[in-house]
């Protein structure tokens, strides 16, 4: 329980609504940005993205809610957050997964492209240890699994080529090259 709150079930069925409609949002989200991919246009993974942290924000207001009432009113509620958790974390490893193979070897990154999907190694891994969850035991399809795998995997080797934000600060000292060059201009003693 929440604060000493109690939820109720239309709360808790709102909250449920609501992911279903962000998921089909996400849905279509995800197939904008594949299509975009081809055009070497990267905006619409960031909305993809966007959606899928307010997805998963949503998910956690409704874990945190079935967790503040007592397990016997909301049983059902819960078993349909548990079942639109697979589904959807399926849906998203997918379409993750479909993005990334859509993307060519030769695709040209833009600038920043390393820090835009570093992140996705991250949720990889959050989503592989919410799977290992003992409740989800036997209940996760390998299919997602694999897709989770081969989606890091795509990651890595797009990461190794992209491009990361240049690095303006100010750094204490400069690089070695950079101090040898500026002794070039100096008299020589004798």
């Amino acid at each position: 329980m929440v604060w000493g709150r109690s939820y109720s079930r239309e709360e808790v069925r709102e909250l449920l609504s609501a992911i279903e409609r962000q998921a089909i949002d996400a849905a279509r989200l995800a197939e904008k940005a594949q299509r975009d991919i081809g055009d070497d246009r990267f905006a619409s993974f960031l909305d993809f993205r966007k959606k899928v942290e307010e997805i998963r924000a949503l998910f956690a207001l409704t874990e945190d809610r079935l967790q503040g009432v007592d397990d016997g009113k909301l049983s059902d509620l819960r078993n349909e957050f548990e079942r639109m958790d697979l589904l959807l974390m399926g849906m998203l490893a997918k379409a993750t997964r479909s993005y990334f193979a859509t993307m060519r070897d030769d695709q040209v990154l833009p600038i920043g492209a390393r820090e835009l999907f570093e992140p996705e190694l991250k949720a990889i891994d959050q989503t592989r240890q919410r799977l290992s969850h003992p409740r989800y035991e036997g209940r996760v399809s390998p299919d997602v699994l694999e897709d989770l795998e081969a989606t890091a995997v795509m990651i890595r080797k797009t990461i190794t080529r992209a491009p990361s934000l240049p690095d303006f600060s100010d750094s204490p000292s400069a690089p070695r090259a950079v101090k040898r060059l500026r002794t070039l201009g100096r008299p020589i003693r004798n």
